[in-house]
């Protein structure tokens, strides 16, 4: 009776954990492949007292399978997060590179001569911080040109003055 109780509460600990797994995956691709493999896992949980009492001592040889492949899955939930960060990191940079062309050609736009744009993001993406580099003659003109920038900015990107920096 002991032993019918650990392996219940092993089942749902497991099926709890999976579940939370399923809740978490980010990415709709990898869902199919964690609901197929939590499937798999959860049938051999099930099924493993049967396979204890039909093979005797080869049950053991299949619980240290269940560990290695316990193990294994651990190695590859490592691996994928480590692949996501730098992928999600490289989007990120790519994003902003693409924000801040698409900012230097809305102020080249407007008629302020800027030759760089740069802009932060948070990792919400949402900007953080905005340098523009203005053309050496504009920047020799008087300030109002910063002001106009800086208005565009703040009214365009809704950003505060202490978000911009320009050059």
């Amino acid at each position: 009776m002991q032993g019918a109780i650990h392996w219940m509460k092993e089942f749902l600990i497991l099926y709890l954990l999976l579940t939370i797994l399923m809740q978490l995956a980010a990415m709709e691709e990898y869902k199919k492949y964690l609901r197929f493999l939590s499937g798999l896992i959860l049938l051999l949980v099930l099924i493993s007292p049967l396979l204890q009492l039909l093979s005797g001592d080869s049950g053991l040889v299949i619980l240290k399978a269940y560990d290695r492949f316990w193990e294994q899955l651990d190695a590859v939930s490592e691996e994928s997060e480590g692949m996501e960060f730098s992928q999600d990191g490289w989007n990120l940079a790519a994003y902003e590179d693409a924000v801040a062309a698409d900012l230097l050609s809305r102020v080249q736009q407007k008629g302020i001569p800027a030759s760089r744009a740069s802009v932060s993001l948070s990792e919400t993406c949402e900007i953080t911080r905005v340098t523009v580099w203005l053309d050496a003659q504009y920047r020799q003109e008087p300030s109002s040109a910063e002001e106009e920038l800086v208005a565009f900015l703040s009214e365009t990107y809704h950003l505060e003055r202490t978000q911009i920096l320009i050059y």
